[in-house]
């Protein structure tokens, strides 16, 4: 028989309980706990595993530090490139880019006062200008001289000024004076124009006051020979009223001769008799009444509907309150029998109690463990 727990053991192998029980109950034949060559196995495997876990760290550590020294190298290479570009930056500097050579080195050279000329060299430098304070009337010999030759300047420029101002002034009187005469000639212009019209105005009314008298009076005459006219026209009018019967309507004219009594011509007819409109308000009175009753009687056949619907709908809401005081009934009835059986119930649970007592546990239920193969 193989072992309890090894590969050749199957699971659902049937096998005796006489020879189980020699092999559970003989502590030469049976394996206490695990299998230990199992446990030593996955230990030695574990084992392995750490150490190829450690092998692998340590060549990883090896790469990482070969990686490490590589980048400082790196990193130290670098810095000197820098330096060495920085430097040969400077030195470029010092040869081709020096204070001397800058464009706005005279704003910050300190031996400019040493190196720069003084504010006059003689009368006769050409930097010296009227507002630079170089040259006083002291010092000057030909001041006098170009003061006379200055207030000559001056009376010149005086006597040009004042002949312009005078020409100006007899231009402007000269303008004035002509402006007044052509005001002159215009206001007398615009009175001569003023008395031609109001002249010409006059003359106007006075032709359309005679124009208008000569209108007024034709006018009369029209009105009065229309008027004349219209009063014969009038009279004429009226005879031809009186003695046509087509505008007085003569009822005679509409007569059909072939059927007299049952149709009319067309053309002559103008309208019905008083015993045709009397008979045709009687038919209407006979349909008023007719119509009347129709509508009493659609009334009372609506009226006799909703009593009928009024007493079925009672009817019905007496037989729905009578289904739900049954159903009030029946949930009582179940009510109080679900009641009686819980109180049957209790009465049962405490007769048991009594009757049966509470389970104990005895020492015998712990006496029979061990004594089966199970």
């Amino acid at each position: 028989m193989a072992d309890i727990g090894t590969q050749q053991f199957p699971r659902t192998k049937r096998f005796d309980m006489e020879e189980r029980k020699t092999m559970v109950f003989n502590a030469k034949d049976r394996t206490i706990g695990v299998d230990k060559d199992a446990l030593a196995g996955q230990a030695a495997d574990k084992a392995a595993a750490k150490a190829d876990n450690v092998q692998f760290d340590r060549y990883h550590d090896k790469l990482a530090n070969f990686f490490d020294q590589k980048l400082v190298m790196l990193e130290q290479e670098r810095r000197e490139i820098n330096a060495h570009l920085n430097r040969n930056l400077v030195d470029f500097r010092k040869e081709y880019q020096k204070k001397e050579a800058r464009r706005e080195y005279d704003l910050s050279d300190p031996a400019s006062l040493k190196t720069s000329l003084p504010a006059r060299v003689g009368d006769e430098d050409g930097r010296n200008s009227v507002s630079g304070a170089q040259k006083f009337e002291g010092e000057d010999l030909l001041a006098g001289e170009r003061r006379k030759v200055q207030l000559a300047q001056q009376a010149a420029w005086c006597a040009i000024q004042t002949a312009e101002k005078s020409a100006l002034k007899e231009h402007d009187r000269a303008a004035e004076a002509a402006y007044a005469e052509l005001v002159t000639q215009q206001t007398e212009y615009q009175h001569a124009i003023a008395a031609a019209q109001k002249e010409a105005r006059s003359e106007l009314q006075r032709a359309i006051a005679a124009e208008n008298a000569w209108l007024a009076d034709e006018k009369r005459a029209r009105e009065a020979y229309e008027k004349s006219s219209v009063a014969a026209a009038n009279l004429a009018e009226e005879a031809n009223v009186a003695s046509s019967d087509m505008l007085n309507e003569n009822p005679s004219l509409a007569i059909n001769y072939m059927a007299p009594h049952t149709r009319v011509r067309a053309d002559h007819w103008k309208g019905m008799s008083q015993d045709e409109i009397y008979g045709i308000a009687e038919t209407q009175a006979v349909q008023r009444e007719e119509l009347k009753a129709r509508k009493l009687a659609e009334k009372e056949a609506d009226n006799r509907y909703v009593t009928s619907a009024e007493n079925v709908r009672r009817t019905l809401e007496m037989k729905a309150l009578q289904v739900e005081e049954f159903k009030q009934e029946q949930r009582a009835a179940v009510f109080n029998t679900i009641k009686a059986q819980r109180s049957e119930k209790a009465a049962r649970d405490v007769t048991m109690k009594g009757t049966f007592g509470s389970n104990t546990i005895t020492p015998e239920f712990f006496s029979q463990f061990g004594t089966s193969a199970r």
